[in-house]
């Protein structure tokens, strides 16, 4: 079981370049990252505030911002795809984002883009990589949105 190691300041101020969190500033990324836990691999790691609470988690060599750090900096810069009702519990349970269940999107972006999935009241929900463009999204039947972060996971427990 992986434990919770303090972030020296060279450390920290490595892991702030792989951080990848639009619009949020150095000193906010500083002040939320103080402990540390990694998987034996190091392919997994957990990122915490002083108060333990995971604020980011590593996925392709990068850190992004979980789901409670995006709640309480609603300035972060990602595209947001509006999900129906219906699509809701099945993205909750860890389900892809289908294009059937998408109802706008607020800005353009590319293939690959990390993006914000939120329900029908505009909180957010899930954090996915997109396997088509904005411009396809819509216009697309299947799987368009991969969920790698959402409301209740492992990540949200502070787990790897």
């Amino acid at each position: 079981m992986p434990t919770k190691k303090e972030i020296g300041s060279k450390l920290r101020k490595k892991i702030v370049t792989s951080i990848f969190a639009p619009n949020i500033s150095v000193s906010v990324l500083k002040e939320n990252i103080q402990f540390i836990t990694e998987d034996d691999e190091k392919l997994n790691s957990l990122l915490f505030n002083q108060n333990y609470e995971v604020r980011f988690f590593l996925f392709n060599n990068r850190y992004l911002p979980t789901i409670q750090f995006i709640r309480e900096n609603p300035h972060i810069d990602f595209p947001i795809v509006k999900v129906d009702q219906g699509a809701v519990q099945y993205i909750l349970n860890g389900a892809d984002v289908f294009a059937q269940g998408i109802t706008s999107v607020n800005h353009e972006f590319n293939t690959n883009s990390i993006v914000m999935v939120s329900n029908p009241q505009d909180a957010v929900l899930a954090l996915g990589k997109s396997l088509k463009s904005s411009t396809e999204l819509l216009s697309s039947k299947g799987k368009v949105i991969n969920n790698i972060h959402y409301l209740g996971d492992s990540i949200w427990e502070g787990k790897l």
